[in-house]
């Protein structure tokens, strides 16, 4: 929005895309310090294809990055409508808003990069902080709020997601099976562009309804579902590898 403002949005876009390439760049000087996960071997080494992908464990962490992926992109869509709508507050603001929202999930990756370095307990790390994300989003479609209390909210909702997103591929890089880290990523995060290209259709119809009430508590409803399937997820994943009692003699 300040860029577009500023110096139009033709190179304010342009400005954008051009700050990709420095970080390819660290990206590219840094790649000797990546490291795989070890392979296989033996009879695990044979354990992986289909069989991985259509486990119990990665189809609900599937779901849970396709539920994740809905409601980050029913937010980025359709915030500015919804706050226009409900409490009539103008396009620009909502804009900023929406601006809020992209930078608290942005600067969230970096803190949820350092907890993850730190720490073991995701899961209960991100559950905590969806929690607190619902909540705002909720207050922000339930309650007459002005404009500047609303990017206040959104930037606080992006800043509880995003710093979530760190510890939830840990999760899925740790239930993973040795060796097959790479198809698993791939798997999973496909839901992440499915889940962007349903979004409009549910939304959509909301506010062709005249029910713009509904759009955001359908964002924290499909928060609350995926976390059901990421603790469904770690549960099966807990229970796979949990050691069998011998039988008794």
């Amino acid at each position: 929005m300040a860029l577009a403002a500023t110096m139009g949005w033709r190179w304010g876009l342009m400005l954008v895309g051009l700050l990709g390439l420095p970080v390819v760049g660290a990206i590219l000087l840094q790649s000797r310090i990546l490291a795989d996960q070890p392979k296989a071997r033996g009879a695990k080494a044979a354990e992986g294809g289909a069989a991985v992908l259509l486990s119990r464990p990665m189809l609900l962490f599937f779901a849970f990055f396709l539920l994740s992926s809905m409601a980050g992109s029913g937010i980025q869509a359709f915030v500015i409508t919804v706050l226009d709508q409900l409490w009539g507050i103008p396009i620009a603001m909502g804009s900023m808003a929406l601006t809020g929202y992209m930078m608290g999930a942005t600067g969230g990756v970096l803190v949820g990069g350092w907890f993850a370095d730190r720490y073991t307990r995701h899961g209960a790390f991100v559950i905590g902080l969806t929690l607190v994300a619902m909540t705002l989003i909720l207050a922000l479609g339930a309650l007459p709020i002005p404009g500047p209390l609303a990017v206040a909210l959104a930037l606080g909702a992006g800043l509880a997601l995003g710093a979530s997103r760190t510890p939830r591929d840990v999760m899925v890089k740790d239930a993973a099976p040795p060796g097959q880290i790479g198809k698993v990523f791939g798997f999973i995060s496909a839901g992440l562009p499915l889940g962007g290209a349903l979004t409009p259709v549910p939304f959509g119809l909301l506010l062709d309804a005249g029910l713009p009430h509904l759009v955001l508590p359908l964002v924290a409803v499909l928060l609350g579902l995926s976390l059901l399937c990421m603790g469904g997820a770690r549960g099966s994943v807990r229970a796979s590898r949990a050691p069998t009692a011998a039988p008794a003699e």
